[in-house]
This record gives structure tokens, C-alpha cells and sequence, in this order.
């Protein structure tokens, strides 16, 4: 086999799959252009996910009829003229890429107007294939019309998503643009239908408008500078913590990447306020010298690489740690408690009374009492523990888990409750597309809610033992879930975590009756000693445990 060079076309083909992997791909390269251009002003329109047509305009600078020409081709740019200019690079764009990339595989127009002109450009081409540019009206600044992405490269287009979920990443991409770019009024439409509009405000208002109701309700804002470096944005409550990292929004001069580096400094400065496995939401905005930084070290720019990470990772910990510390002393009273007042012993058992001592003859579950959320009972032989003496503890939360799944399993669907008032649900745009195709799913699981306004679900009816209260974080924890694609292949898994939130009622008061029934259904499932995550349901204290724990230590 001889050795031969690449055709131009091939070679823009072979490049595109580097920088278009995707119509969300597209779009963000298309967006940057026009926030490099000073648009204030930015529109996305998608139809069918972005495979039949993508068209973004914007109110920037425009170009003239000689940078229109040049901008289709590849490694033509105006950011940079050579090497060393990238170590300054303060636009979105530099390497002069994406317009070639996409034109290579799609059927694309541009029609642009600069500045103080009264007429624009236009500019058509089809897999690479240059059209003479023709006057066209238009006010200044550009649009990008993309139809037929990936129509010349089937093979690409085989392993492409779904609409439904290429819309979703599209959804998603422009809330984070929003957020990285507070003074930038965006709209996104979807087949016709506006998905967000996102008008220009403060950084704290437009990340209130665009994040879910639990991460805006505690939020900490943080305002940090230290040297050349500021810090800007809101901090989640560690109690809003999620079991993944889809809640973190990181802007390194106003660029949205991904950083280990500056993960961990976040983390460090979280410290001890979050639980272990829990991963904290936020709206960071990081902004220091482009000298302090490398962004040409990923083909879509989603990496960065640190000069100094450690001194950066030590003012990004300090920053986060002074935000917690100011609003910990703003909420320390100054005196907890009165010296002279006697400490009353909480009483940590509800002991039933004689009636309600369940024995082994009868129910075979014997109740010592109940804390918190966890019942603690006599051995008995319906329960497959090594103990014969001793004491079990069950997690009662746990127990509903199992149930609920075993449940769903079953697609046995659960009895629901008229509410007296419905309940309205605000939540993220990207995240209420991610349950729109999945409502009947949901009615399954013992929620009764219809789509109401571009944002919000209203809630008709509730399993009873589910809590209006935990209806907002129930919903961001099932978007998540859709999020990960756990679909049919992965049923079980989404199951698992749905089933797993759906125990989680909050402080609540157990009563023995209501224990009762949830132990003895416990006990029928095919795995009762498990969650479905694998956690224990069950725990056996045996005599000799116990006693263990009273004993002195040996020194």
C-alpha cells in the first residue's frame, strides 16, 4: 500500500470530528464566535436535535466581505497571528477551526453585516463547497444557518443520540452559557418552541433564574480576590449535596472547563461540611491572567492546564472556606447555653406501651423501641441473623427503599392521593427536559404531575407516603438520573436511585404501628437485608457486642 496525501476535503473532514462531534458541539463553537464578536444578543434555534437545522445569530461586529471569505477556511482567525499570542488568548476562539469543520459536514450559510453598513454578505457552503458571496439584508451582526449535519459522513451520523438527546445537550450547553455570560440576553428555541430565554442581569440574579429551587434556597455567595485572582458566585449548601457532579457549574475566565485541579481546592474548601460520596453544587467564575493558564490543550477547549496549580488550589480552598467561615459566625449565638441551668436528658427511646409489645407468638417481631428513623427489635426467627440474644436494628428508610423497588420491579404502581392544592415545581430548564419524555414513568412511581409553563410541573396527586416537601429535590434527583441515561439496559440501576430517594422523608416521627408494617413487608422481599444499593437494612447487635461496648479499653 503506497503512501499518498489527503485530499482538502478529506483532511477538513478528518478535522471536523475533532471539533464537531456533536450539533451541541456546533452550536457552542458557533455561540463563541459571537460572543467574541461583543454580541449582547444571542439566539440558537434547533430543529429535530440539531441534525436538521441550527441556526445561531447574534448582535456582534459582523464581518466584512474579505474576513467572510477568509473566515471558512481553516486555521483563518483573528484572535491570534503567532505562537507566543497564546499565551494571552482572552477570546472563546483561537485556532480558526470551527467554522471550516462544520462547513466540511453540513450545508451551511452565513450571512453577515458589520458595523455602520447597510447591506450584509451571504455565504453558502455544502460539504466544503464555496458559493459566491451575494448581498442579503440584515442589521449587524452574524448568523450561522447549519442544515444537514453530518449528512456527507454517514458513518458519524450512525452513532449519533437521539433527537430527544441531543436536544437535552443543547439544553443543557446554553444554560451554561448563560451562567458564564450574565450580561448576555440569550434566547433557545427547539422546533419552534422557546426551551429558555435568558434575559441579561447580575451574576447572582441570572444564577437564581437558572438553577433549581433547592440549590437558590440556602446558596452562599462568595466575592474572593487575592493577588491577580477573583472568585465570584454561589456556593450550594452542603446539604444539598448531590451523589453526582451535575449540579457544578466552573467558569475560568468566562470559558466553562473541567478541572481536577480546581475540583479538589473546591472540595478542600467545602471540608468537613460534606458528607463523604456527596459531590456540593455551585456557580463559580474564576478569573486571573491568561498567563496563569493553558487552554490549548483540548480540541474543544474543555481542559485547562494550571502554571502554579498549587498556589491557585490554595486561594480557590481559602476563598471557599472564608465564605463558609463568615457565615458561621453570623449564625453562632454568642452564648449556647446558660451555665447555671441544668442540662434535661433527652429521651432517646419511645417505648411503646404494654398493648402495643408485639410477641414472637404473634407478630414474631418484638419492639424494643424506635430512634430517628430506626427501629430496634428482639431476634426472631422470621429474620436470618446469626444472633439468638442480642438486639437487631433496622433502618426503616432503608426497608421502604427495598419496598418501593421490589415495586417498581413489579411495575406494581403505587395507590395516589388527590392533593388538596396542587403543588408547582420550578425547576432548571435542562432539567424539566430531561423529565418531559418520562411523565408516565413518573406517574408510576406515585406522582401524579402535568408540565405547566416553560419550567415548571404541577403536582395533582402523591402517594401518601410521600412528603410535598421532598417533592422538589425528588424531581432534580430523577432528572439527574435520566441524565446519566440510565434507560432500559440500565433499568435496575435507575430503579435503585429512584427508589433510594424516595426513602428519604426527612425528620419524621415513626410509630410502632407504621414500623411494624414496614418490617413485616420488608421481610417478604426477595432481599431483605439489603437497600438497593447494597447498604444494610439490617444490623445485628449481639450479646457479645453489646457488652463489648461497655467494657474499658486496655491501654
Amino acid at each position: 500500500m503506497t503512501i499518498h496525501v489527503l485530499s482538502e476535503q478529506t483532511i477538513n473532514k478528518i478535522a471536523a470530528g475533532e471539533v464537531v462531534e456533536n450539533p451541541s458541539s456546533a452550536i457552542k463553537e458557533l455561540v463563541e464566535n459571537g460572543i467574541d464578536a461583543g454580541a449582547t444578543e444571542v439566539s440558537v434555534e434547533i430543529e429535530q436535535g440539531g441534525f436538521s437545522l441550527i441556526r445561531v445569530s447574534d448582535n456582534g461586529k459582523g464581518m466584512q466581505k474579505d474576513d467572510l471569505l477568509l473566515s471558512i477556511q481553516r486555521h483563518a482567525t483573528s484572535k491570534i497571528k503567532t505562537a507566543e499570542d497564546l499565551i494571552e488568548v482572552r477570546t472563546m476562539g483561537f485556532r480558526g477551526e470551527a467554522l471550516a469543520s462544520i462547513a466540511a459536514v453540513s450545508k451551511m450559510k452565513i450571512v453577515t453585516c458589520p458595523q455602520k453598513e447597510g447591506k450584509g454578505q451571504e455565504l453558502s457552503c455544502n460539504g466544503g463547497k464555496l458559493s459566491e458571496p451575494l448581498h442579503a439584508p440584515r442589521e449587524q451582526g452574524t448568523t450561522v444557518e447549519v442544515r444537514s449535519l453530518f449528512y456527507n459522513v454517514p458513518a458519524r451520523l450512525k452513532f449519533q443520540k437521539s433527537h430527544v438527546s441531543s436536544q437535552n445537550s443543547v439544553t443543557k450547553l446554553m444554560t451554561k452559557f448563560a451562567l458564564s455570560y450574565p450580561e448576555i440576553t440569550f434566547r433557545y428555541f427547539a422546533d419552534g418552541k422557546e426551551v429558555l430565554y435568558s434575559a441579561a442581569a447580575s451574576l447572582k440574579d441570572k444564577t437564581l433564574d437558572l438553577m433549581d429551587g433547592h440549590f437558590c434556597k440556602d446558596a452562599l455567595e462568595v466575592d474572593f480576590t487575592e493577588e491577580s485572582l477573583t472568585m465570584k458566585g454561589l456556593l450550594g449548601d452542603p446539604a444539598v449535596a448531590k451523589s453526582n457532579r451535575l449540579g457544578q457549574h466552573l467558569f475560568v475566565n468566562g470559558r466553562s472547563i473541567f478541572s481536577p485541579e480546581i475540583l479538589k481546592a473546591i472540595y478542600d474548601g467545602y471540608g468537613t461540611r460534606l458528607e463523604p460520596r456527596l459531590h456540593p453544587q455551585f456557580v463559580l467564575h474564576v478569573t486571573l491572567p491568561p498567563q496563569w493558564i493553558d487552554v490549548n490543550v483540548h480540541p474543544q477547549k474543555r481542559e485547562i492546564r494550571l502554571k502554579d496549580p498549587l498556589k491557585m488550589q490554595e486561594m480557590i480552598r481559602k476563598g471557599i472556606f472564608q465564605a463558609f467561615s463568615r457565615t458561621s459566625e453570623a449564625e453562632t449565638p454568642k452564648q449556647v447555653w446558660e451555665i447555671n441551668t441544668p442540662l434535661k436528658l433527652q429521651e432517646t427511646f419511645e417505648l411503646p406501651p404494654a398493648e402495643e409489645t408485639f410477641s414472637i407468638v404473634q407478630e414474631e417481631i418484638v419492639f424494643v423501641g424506635i430512634f430517628e428513623s430506626y427501629a430496634i427489635i428482639h431476634p426472631t426467627k422470621l429474620i436470618d441473623l446469626p444472633s439468638e440474644e442480642g438486639l437487631i436494628l433496622v433502618n426503616l428508610e432503608g426497608a421502604q427503599a427495598r419496598i418501593r423497588y421490589e415495586r417498581f420491579l413489579n411495575k406494581e404502581p403505587l395507590p395516589m392521593q388527590a392533593l388538596l392544592f396542587p403543588v408547582a415545581v420550578n425547576l432548571s430548564p435542562h432539567e424539566k427536559g430531561q423529565l418531559d419524555p418520562h411523565l408516565e414513568e413518573i406517574r408510576g412511581m406515585g406522582i401524579d404531575l402535568r408540565s405547566f409553563g416553560d419550567n415548571c410541573f404541577i403536582i395533582d396527586a402523591l402517594t401518601p407516603d410521600l412528603d410535598e416537601k421532598e417533592l422538589q429535590g425528588l424531581l432534580e434527583e430523577l432528572a439527574d438520573v435520566y441524565d446519566q441515561h440510565l434507560l432500559d439496559s440500565f433499568r435496575e440501576k435507575k430503579l435503585a436511585l429512584s427508589a433510594a430517594y424516595f426513602a428519604r422523608s426527612g425528620k419524621r416521627t415513626w410509630g410502632i404501628m407504621e414500623a411494624k408494617q414496614v418490617i413485616k413487608a420488608l421481610l417478604k422481599t426477595s432481599s431483605p437485608y439489603h437497600t438497593p444499593k447494597g447498604e444494610k437494612t439490617m444490623v445485628d447487635l449481639s450479646h457479645d457486642a453489646i457488652k463489648k461496648l461497655f467494657q474499658k479499653k486496655s491501654r
